[in-house]
């Protein structure tokens, strides 16, 4: 079996980079086993240098794991790269307690993974965390997703590179959580153009050692697990291992009897499958830059927060998948839950995301203008008409009004939607989350000397404080707060919901310190520049 030349692995590595980045320090996932280390030996390899940190997570659920943490450590030490062990504080929040021996623990083994994994990029300085997947991985991802129903383009699997994201939580008592580092962050695998046999190969021909992980040998801690036994040993005819139900093995099958009809030049069982996948990978991300490119061309200038689609331009896109990814991608950019999680994508609900579709692409013009709607998201959809020199407003009540404005044009503005306000549960859609009391942080701050504070709001903007400017008015009176209670408050401002910064003192009208406007700048009280606000959502596919 070839190994895996230099030259070929920095042409992948070179796939996962953004092409603006110039300096940048990658941290290795260094799990002791064989992909990792050869990840981290690969990486060492490249000329020009790049900037590399190790970092091992010690879970403490195995008898293995000193074993690997010794293993990953002396492999990082015996090429120079500067390595972490990190540990796994069972028990305090936002970690849960430590599994008990024998449950399945994969999932949450995982989510605290990526939770220290993050942390140990902070401490390093790294944006780019470097995972070891590979393309055997990939085919096992496929085939659980086909399982369970995904389209093709979801079948194409893990992506070379993608953006970290906000995480699934809602705040930072959430393991789940992650916020606007997030984005940030990147998580990128080189090795997913290469195969277990070929990263083994790599690994005895330079003599590196390594150590196996057993419960990756255990088909009943997952379903991965199952099918990595299932594609290792197809015609065993062994049955699937508890819990997991006879059904799901089987769905997995006919998803490899269908992957394998794809490709029909290769007669290795696994060899079908690898190129299938990385076929499925190739038609994802050309779908991605189709996307970005009919996005950069469609979209037309809005206020903050908000994204304006002209009709004209939306129907030049005539493919089906682009229109569905766009939907989706705006989705994602608007919403207020966190980027990158399934509910930013309306939980990826097809029936909603081709609602929303057969307003945007309707097959006949409408005899009356269509009203506004939602269909998931936290998305709100406006009709609206559109005008180079007098920007947009809404949508007149009958079609045959349109001809009396000169040069408009129909187009649909995505927006946040407004809160709920009867419902009294606190939830991502409720009031409650555009109302955020930061008095208490500031007071901290104050007295900690501190010179920075920063503040993510609905998810959405970036609301940082310059404490070194911070105006008289507002230090004296977080100087005083004993003797007179204040409050500094960020609160909605607009229909669009922008950050406003207010100094609340007793009975007194609201102060405003600071506030966006809707050219995206901070209007602040004293015109310094102490207070930012960024937007922080991407409109990138990754």
């Amino acid at each position: 079996m070839a190994t895996i030349n230099a030259v070929e692995f920095a042409a992948s590595f070179a796939r996962c980079l953004q092409r603006s980045s110039s300096s940048y320090v990658v941290a290795v996932a260094n799990s002791g086993g064989p992909d990792s280390t050869c990840l981290l030996f690969l990486l060492s390899r490249l000329r020009p240098p790049t900037s590399l940190v190790s970092l091992h997570v010690d879970h403490g659920l195995q008898p293995a794991s000193v074993d690997m943490a010794h293993r990953a450590a002396a492999n990082a030490t015996s090429m120079g790269i500067t390595h972490h062990t990190l540990h796994i504080p069972w028990g305090c929040p936002p970690f849960p307690c430590r599994p008990v021996p024998g449950t399945p623990f994969e999932n949450i083994a995982r989510q605290v993974r990526y939770h220290v994994l993050l942390r140990g990029m902070t401490h390093s300085g790294a944006s780019i965390l470097a995972l070891g997947h590979h393309a055997d991985d990939q085919v096992e991802t496929s085939l659980m997703r086909l399982a369970r129903g995904s389209t093709l383009v979801g079948a194409a699997g893990m992506r070379h590179r993608r953006r970290w994201g906000m995480g699934s939580g809602n705040s930072i008592d959430d393991l789940t959580w992650v916020g606007h580092p997030g984005m940030s962050h990147f998580i990128v695998r080189p090795l997913l153009d290469f195969s277990k046999d070929r990263i083994l190969a790599t690994c005895d021909a330079h003599a590196l050692n390594y150590v196996n992980d057993p419960t990756n040998l255990h088909p009943e801690t997952s379903l991965r697990n199952a099918v990595r036994q299932m594609l290792a040993s197809p015609t065993s005819g062994a049955t699937e291992p508890p819990p997991f139900r006879q059904e799901s093995i089987e769905q997995v099958m006919k998803a490899s009897s269908f992957l394998q009809s794809t490709v029909t030049d290769v007669i290795d069982t696994r060899e079908r499958l690898r190129r299938a996948t990385s076929l499925l990978a190739d038609k994802a991300e050309r779908l991605d830059s189709e996307v970005t490119e009919q996005l950069r061309n469609c979209v037309l200038p809005s206020p903050p927060g908000t994204l304006l689609l002209p009709s004209s331009k939306l129907f030049t896109v005539e493919d089906p998948e682009v229109r569905f990814a766009m939907v989706l991608r705006a989705m994602r950019y608007i919403s207020f839950h966190p980027w990158g999680s399934t509910r930013a994508d309306g939980d990826r609900r097809r029936a909603s995301i081709h609602r929303i579709m057969n307003y945007l692409w309707p097959v006949e013009p409408p005899a009356i203008s269509p009203r506004k709607f939602t269909a998931g998201a936290g998305v709100l959809w406006t009709p609206v008409l559109y005008s180079h020199n007098k920007g947009f407003k809404a949508h007149c009540k009958s079609q045959r009004h349109l001809g009396q404005l000169d040069s408009a044009q129909s187009a649909w503005l995505a927006s946040r939607l407004p809160p709920f306000f009867k419902n009294p549960q606190e939830g991502a859609g409720s009031a409650s989350r555009l109302f955020v009391d930061l008095t208490k942080q500031f007071v901290l701050a104050n007295a900690a000397s501190r010179d920075a504070l920063q503040v993510l709001y609905d998810c959405r903007f970036l609301v940082g404080f310059d404490l070194t400017q911070m105006p008289n008015l507002v230090r004296n009176a977080l100087n005083s707060v004993r003797d007179q209670p204040i409050s500094i408050k960020i609160l909605p401002h607009t229909d669009y919901f922008w950050p406003k910064v207010v100094l609340q003192q007793g009975s007194s009208p609201d102060l405003v310190l600071a506030v966006l406007n809707k050219k995206g700048e901070v209007d602040t009280l004293d015109s310094s520049c102490w207070v930012s606000m960024e937007w922080v959502r991407s409109l990138d596919a990754t």
